[in-house]
């Protein structure tokens, strides 16, 4: 036994190393095939094919959106860029809804304003192959002083697209910031709209209806089926879907713009719109837009409505802050006209400025008083959280006040 082992062994030996698993051949799409590519994608698009140095593209340029947009009143909104910075729409269609090292970009949509219109661009790739010279006229469209305008950009278009430039051993593209919509559009309209895809907010923030389009799950089957020798006449779907995707973003800013970039346009605005607003001026510590925001808000005749009411909230709150207490006082006496637990609220901010500041304790008394009836009328409003919060604190302040009362003989 031990003979026939080691002879097999020998006969291994003698017949050398094992070749190893088959190496892959890869084979280079002849020149006129890849320029076939090139040339039929342009023609089912309209566009045209472009030979670089590193292969084939095509370039398809729209015809200019009319889009006037007032760069200093957009400039005034919290986290929007200096009125000198050029803005930049960009959106992509990719041969995977994932952001692995193996999805690629293949449409490239931009847009730009050239004074009241908005250019579009779009930029092709016939096939993989072709990908740096993609990549190359990308960096020629994008200026170093731009700023991006994505939607949802930050954490998928772009970092897809640097993935890429770094893959072909290329720099991405600089430029001067990046302004994502998704993040402003959650922070604003996000609590009326049933969700925040874009498409969405065309319909409900915009008014606006698409017609027929393509789900954005379709998009790479319909790439592949073209490279696979498919017609290209179904790319021209995907292309029109991708250039509304870039107007979007033109459209948004201008919505933007018009209904919030100045006072006297938000008095039109919804109450929960600017009570966001301020969030968002106050968190750059623009107190003074904040408040204006708010008392626009919470300027209806009743605070009935619960944004005009959480708008007078936190007015009051914000006034306190910047120490303009007797405002925030005139603020809390207009909120105890509210139903709900937030009446009750009023009250007991009422009786704080009554024991604190005017030192009447009597007053802030009634005023405690004032609040146990709101809350009790207000049962099955509101949160039981909140309900049990404001019990607490009527009872505490009201043990205090008992207290002080004693001592003094009241």
């Amino acid at each position: 036994m031990d003979q026939e082992i080691r002879r097999a062994i020998a006969a291994i030996v003698a017949a050398g190393e094992p070749a190893g698993p088959p190496q892959p051949v890869w084979r280079e799409v002849p020149a006129v095939d890849r320029e076939s590519l090139a040339r039929r994608m342009a023609q089912g698009l309209d566009g045209d094919a472009i030979q670089t140095p590193h292969g084939w593209y095509v370039r398809r340029e729209l015809r200019p959106v009319y889009l006037p947009l007032d760069r200093g009143r957009l400039a005034g909104l919290p986290g929007m860029p200096t009125a000198g910075t050029p803005l930049l729409c960009l959106d992509t269609e990719t041969t995977g809804l994932g952001s692995a090292a193996g999805t690629v970009a293949f449409l490239v949509g931009i847009g730009w304003w050239q004074n009241d219109r908005l250019r579009l661009l779009q930029l092709l790739l016939p096939d993989h192959s072709e990908e740096g010279a993609l990549l190359d006229a990308l960096t020629d469209s994008v200026p170093p002083e731009a700023c991006l305008v994505t939607y949802n950009g930050r954490t998928f278009d772009w970092p897809l697209l640097e993935t890429r430039y770094r893959m072909s051993r290329r720099v991405p593209p600089p430029v001067s910031g990046h302004l994502d919509l998704l993040l402003l559009v959650r922070r604003l309209f996000r609590y009326r709209l049933p969700d925040a895809r874009l498409q969405t907010v065309e319909r409900h923030l915009l008014r606006r209806h698409r017609a027929p389009d393509i789900p954005s799950w379709e998009i790479p089957a319909v790439y592949h089926s073209f490279l696979r020798g498919g017609p290209a006449g179904p790319i021209r779907v995907v292309a029109r879907h991708n250039a509304e995707d870039v107007i979007t973003l033109g459209r948004i800013l201008a919505h933007l713009e018009r209904g919030y970039g100045e006072g006297e346009a938000r008095r039109w605005a919804p109450p929960g719109d600017l009570v966001r607003l301020a969030r968002l001026f106050r968190h750059e510590a623009r107190f003074d837009e904040a408040v204006a925001c708010l008392e626009t808000a919470g300027g209806a005749e009743t605070a009935e409505d619960p944004d005009v009411a959480v708008a007078t909230v936190e007015l009051a709150r914000l006034l306190r802050r910047m120490g303009r207490l007797a405002e925030a006082g005139v603020a809390w006496s207009r909120l105890v006209a509210a139903s709900g637990p937030l009446a009750a609220l009023g009250w007991i901010e009422l009786a704080k400025e009554r024991e604190h500041r005017e030192r009447n304790l009597a007053e802030a008394w009634a005023a405690t008083d004032e609040a146990l009836l709101a809350l009790y009328r207000s049962r099955g409003h509101g949160s039981a959280m909140l309900r049990r919060g404001l019990e607490a604190d009527i009872s505490k302040r009201r043990a205090r006040l008992a207290r002080r009362l004693e001592r003094q003989g009241l």
